[in-house]
């Protein structure tokens, strides 16, 4: 699998934590993050609710295109299944 690089904010306090337990911390943020940002794990958890086609879809097909447009459709929504 491919390392992301990104910036993440944590904030402790450093008195608290050695440098050992910093970075592992940030390795474990890291990967699951790493995780959860996969399309099929959106699918499992998200749906798009199309007000205009009265429909509510987990299709990864769908949920793609939503995620991709610049411009997006009046009364689509992406929403969380939670």
């Amino acid at each position: 699998m491919k390392q992301v690089e990104r910036d993440l904010l944590i904030l402790l306090h450093e008195d608290r934590y050695s440098e050992q337990q910093i970075q592992y911390a940030v390795k474990q943020i890291s990967d699951m993050l790493t995780m959860v940002e996969t399309m099929e794990y959106l699918c499992n958890v998200m749906e798009v609710a199309d007000c205009n086609k009265n429909r509510i879809t987990s299709k990864k097909s769908v949920l793609q295109k939503a995620f991709s447009r610049k411009e997006h459709k009046a009364f689509e929504f992406i929403v969380h299944k939670n």
